[in-house]
């Protein structure tokens, strides 16, 4: 098995989210449990400390351990956040690569999916297994350290509300915010980003 089928399985499975950096005017790729997706843990550990849910040493314990010692992940911190041996940083390429990796991509699927949408044409559960596959390998993860924008399609976690006050942060569809040049799911004229959109068979 290929070190992309891994990690396709892994983003299948929901261990692992893709997260789409942006970090002086620089764009990063990032494969890493979703989890560390979000910006400032503190909260997250401190809201199970006050609730009595963890105590006062696991409290201490997470906030040293928790992302390699990056409670709060900031401009100044994401360097060293990106140095851990737990993650993959990847190129455009590599996502490219993954992302086709062991699917049919076929016009025959695609032209499945757009006359769903165009009118309604039944899916069968093998197109919709298809379709869901090729979504788990879209981003999920948003964040932009120059601007403050933090965003991400986990609709069922608020993600958001551990992010900074200063920063604009929402659940919320965030490929207009990815430049056209890093768009690995789009192929040969054909942008599978819609996939994610497809309710569940």
């Amino acid at each position: 098995m290929t070190q992309w089928q891994l990690l396709a399985d892994d983003l299948w499975g929901g261990e692992k989210n893709i997260c789409f950096f942006v970090y002086s005017g620089a764009c990063f790729w990032v494969v890493d449990d979703k989890f560390n997706f979000i910006l400032d843990a503190e909260k997250d550990y401190r809201a199970y400390l006050d609730k009595g849910h963890i105590t006062q040493e696991q409290y201490a314990s997470a906030c040293m351990t928790f992302r390699g010692g990056v409670l709060k992940l900031t401009a100044e911190n994401f360097l060293k956040y990106l140095r851990a041996e737990e993650r993959w940083v990847l190129s455009r390429q590599d996502l490219k690569d993954m992302f086709v990796c062991g699917l049919d991509m076929s016009e025959s699927l695609h032209g499945r999916i757009e006359g769903y949408y165009l009118s309604g044409v039944e899916l069968s559960a093998s197109y919709f297994h298809d379709a869901n596959t090729v979504a788990s390998r879209l981003p999920m993860f948003y964040v932009n350290f120059d601007r403050k924008i933090y965003m991400h399609m986990d609709c069922n976690r608020a993600h958001e509300e551990l992010a900074y006050s200063d920063w604009l942060a929402k659940c919320s569809d965030f490929c207009h915010l990815v430049p056209d040049r890093e768009r690995y799911w789009v192929l040969e004229g054909m942008d599978y980003w819609k996939y994610r959109f497809l309710q569940s068979a």
